[in-house]
């Protein structure tokens, strides 16, 4: 639901920390570095905050008191800070006006709500090379959950479900509370990895490293980096004026949702945008999940007559529906 097509800009750049240690026979001593490591390597430190009492995030603790883990969070939020800036304030400005609607919903799911900033982590790492696996949407769908999964959603030539925020989350947060079943009950991290790669991935590192300990289990990169993004991001948000983040956030997204509308005619987007006095890009954006290339809400679908939903501009819902009576787009009450 937003002006632009895609909910989050890109942000590609996976295994951006480097090994620390290297294993193998132990042939001599190692006498360490020549000189000291320079001071300014690391320009952003982790916020004392987090360092000077127990850390917990998506309801579990975070050990960044260990050196291996506190780097490799350390490592990311400096990428972010440093190298990504003018994206982390994007994501930073799309999170408030979204993360009401993600609140409410994880809430309602049972989820924790620090799973808000995955979204913009999750839909720039997790992108497909191949197109016929494509992943869509906040959540990197790679394709719609079904009916039997307890949301009911479809993609065809004018519409793809993935990339409507309420039912996209909803099936997101369905999959993950599925995995974390499937896991027994491991914690919303070792969920979110086995989200990216695939139960059966997690499972057999488990069992080929011998532990469920996430923070000492070897990921893929693709995993390895999305959660240690994740915390940095949540980090960053939580102490923006340590890291000089100094921006006004945009207002919450809000909008008149019209539901349950049954069509007499095939509804073109151009039509809402005339109704509401809005311009047709802005209508996409509330309703990104109709297709730029066939952009209607049709009548009928598989010969079927089909219950729409349409966002329309705070305030104008109202007005949107004066005019659809008007000009007929509404199909007459069924007859009991």
């Amino acid at each position: 639901m937003m002006g632009k097509r895609r909910a989050f800009r890109p942000l590609i750049a996976l295994g951006c920390c480097a090994a620390l240690l290297a294993v193998g026979p132990v042939l001599s001593l190692a006498e360490g570095p020549a000189k000291a490591p320079q001071a300014d390597r690391v320009r952003y430190p982790l916020p004392a905050s987090a360092i000077d009492k127990p850390f917990r995030f998506a309801d579990e603790p975070i050990p960044l008191q260990r050196p291996d883990v506190h780097y490799r969070i350390l490592c990311h939020m400096n990428f972010l800070l440093m190298d990504a800036r003018g994206v982390l304030t994007e994501w930073l400005s799309e999170k408030a006006r979204y993360a009401w609607i993600f609140e409410e919903l994880f809430a309602k799911e049972g989820l924790p709500k620090d799973l808000v900033l995955l979204a913009p982590v999750i839909a720039s790492l997790n992108a497909s090379p191949s197109p016929r696996g494509a992943s869509a949407g906040w959540w990197a769908l790679t394709s719609p959950c079904t009916a039997a999964e307890g949301v009911d959603m479809t993609q065809d030539s004018w519409h793809d479900d993935r990339l409507d925020l309420e039912l996209s989350t909803r099936c997101f947060a369905t999959r993950l509370k599925n995995i974390r079943k499937e896991l027994g009950d491991q914690g919303w991290l070792m969920s979110v990895t086995a989200y990216v790669t695939s139960v059966k991935t997690v499972q057999d590192l488990r069992a080929r490293w011998g532990t469920s300990v996430f923070w000492d289990l070897p990921l893929p990169d693709l995993a390895e980096d999305i959660v240690a993004r994740w915390i940095a991001l949540a980090l960053i948000d939580a102490n923006r004026q340590e890291y000089g983040l100094r921006f006004t956030p945009p207002p919450p997204l809000t909008f008149d949702q019209v539901s349950g509308l049954l069509l007499a005619k095939d509804l073109p987007v151009g039509e809402i945008a005339k109704f509401t006095g809005t311009p047709p890009r802005e209508i996409l954006g509330l309703n990104p999940k109709i297709k730029v290339s066939q952009p209607i809400f049709p009548a009928r679908v598989g010969g079927k007559p089909f219950p729409h939903a349409v966002a329309a501009p705070k305030g104008k819902g109202q007005a949107l529906v004066d005019n659809l009576t008007k000009q007929g787009y509404l199909a007459p009450p069924a007859k009991p």
